[in-house]
């Protein structure tokens, strides 16, 4: 599959302007061998619009789209722009990950020592670690900066590059915004693939640039969610008519899909990502804000606990294995039957997963109890060394571990579940927030405040002893 036209971005506004400054931006690029794609030719255009008296028609610019298709490229074209054609004093790039700020500035410095008519107008390129700048004769500065959690007074110039802004937070705004009050013609551009539940201050910038804001440029690429051929899709790879492998809906949220990015690339993807990650990272489909109160209810969670027994019953019971979203812990949760009731808790947390093949082995030979790991969760890779040393898994599809969770979350309800006190597992349910996924939802990882590797077991192995699943896939 080649496409070479131009890919229409599903939501492009721009506000009102006498010329832009686009065509000569695009001819610098092209001069230093990064010539712009369609999509960024048209947003180079808004972005380098001018109004009557000379000024930019827009303050802000916002561009969404997937990773990897046109965002940091784009704005190393326009930073390029602002500092070779504009000289404009001072553009600050900033990122959520200093990393992903120093790649870009890697970049830009090929890109201009690559090309003599751009490296000859240069006075001094800093390389040092966090001082990272491009400086040129004429006083225009490009400087690479870290984006702190205190705020954004640091990122004051007349442009901001506010790369990775899904992780942008009020702080960084109230901090940065006012300073640039004193700039004559400021300019901030954020770049960012779809929001997160928790991105309040992009998803206020895409709520008024879908609307249109006379003072913002912006586009975004992305497929409309839903399409699904059954209602109740859960998205699986097994799903029949999941809008999740309609390949137009890819081409929509991926302008490089058959240039730089490949249509196998993505189904290998779509293969190895949980669905709800495809659907946001590769199809644009945005998280949006879930509950922000107690997950089953503190008071109905408070009156599941039971007082603590120092021998509780190990008859039937079954283990639930999960890694935290950062890899930083695993749990292991225990379920078991009591006399109309399920008691949960939590054997094992532990930092990292090196300790955790040789506990379950253990627990599994001395209990003969099943274990449960969410084939699509971080604990994934912990299945093949597992079945390696001899432990037989029980595989918890997407579907399960929806199911599991609606029955958990019936349970407490009904007073079913007991537990008793685990700091672990009270943290893990005091932090946790519900993950969307089509009109069900599991335990989020990312938008939960504390590590819910302990709930996520606990609610494995629950799932484990109840009956509640039909066949057990499993290795050996």
């Amino acid at each position: 599959m080649t496409v070479s036209a131009l890919v229409e971005p599903a939501y492009f506004t721009y506000p009102d302007y006498s010329r832009t400054l686009g065509d000569e931006v695009a001819d610098l690029n092209i001069l230093a061998g990064f010539a712009p794609d369609p999509e960024q030719r048209l947003v180079l255009d808004a972005m380098f619009a001018l109004d009557r008296r000379g000024n930019h028609a827009a303050f802000e610019v916002c561009v969404i789209c997937s990773r990897q298709n046109l965002k940091t490229g784009l704005f190393k074209m326009a930073a390029l722009g602002k500092a070779f054609i504009l000289d404009r004093k001072l553009i600050v790039w900033s990122a959520h990950e200093f990393s992903t700020t120093q790649e870009a500035f890697r970049d830009l410095c090929e890109l201009v020592e690559g090309c003599p008519a751009l490296d000859s107008r240069v006075k001094h390129i800093h390389k040092a670690s966090g001082a990272e700048a491009i400086e040129l004769l004429s006083g225009a500065r490009i400087k690479f900066k870290a984006r702190t959690k205190t705020g954004g007074r640091g990122l004051s110039g007349e442009d901001v590059v506010l790369d990775e802004a899904f992780a942008l937070n009020p702080t960084h705004m109230g901090a940065l915004l006012p300073t640039l009050s004193a700039q004559p013609d400021p300019q901030v551009w954020y770049g960012s693939s779809a929001g997160l539940a928790d991105s309040a201050v992009l998803r206020a910038i895409r709520d008024r640039g879908r609307k249109g804001d006379r003072a913002l440029v912006y586009a975004e690429w992305g497929s409309e969610p839903g399409g699904c051929q059954e209602s109740n899709c859960d998205h699986e790879l097994s799903a029949v008519g999941c809008a999740l492998d309609d390949e137009t809906k890819w081409l929509q949220a991926n302008p490089q899909m058959g240039r730089r990015i490949t249509v196998s690339y993505i189904r290998n993807e779509r293969r190895a990502l949980d669905p709800v990650e495809f659907g946001r990272e590769r199809l644009g489909w945005w998280d949006e804000p879930g509950e922000l109160a107690h997950i089953f209810g503190a008071e109905k969670w408070s009156r599941c606990g039971i007082p603590g027994k120092e021998d509780p019953p190990t008859e039937g019971i079954a283990l639930g294995v999960a890694v935290s979203i950062d890899r930083a812990w695993t749990s292991i949760s225990a379920a078991v039957p009591l006399a109309g009731r399920q008691l949960v808790g939590v054997l094992a947390r532990e930092r990292g997963t090196a300790w955790v093949i040789p506990e379950v082995a253990r627990l599994q030979a001395a209990y003969g109890c099943d274990v449960v790991v969410d084939r699509r969760g971080p604990a994934a890779d912990l299945i093949d060394p597992m079945g390696e040393v001899g432990v037989t898994v029980t595989e918890a599809s997407t579907t399960d571990v929806l199911d599991a969770s609606a029955a958990f979350y019936d349970k407490v309800q009904t007073g079913v579940i007991a537990h008793m006190s685990h700091p672990e597992l009270e943290d893990a349910v005091r932090g946790a927030q519900k993950r969307p996924v089509s009109d069900r939802w599991a335990v989020g990882r990312k938008a939960s405040t504390n590590d819910v590797s302990p709930l996520e077991a606990a609610i494995l192995a629950t799932w484990a002893i109840s009956g509640d699943y039909d066949v057990l896939e499993s290795i050996h």
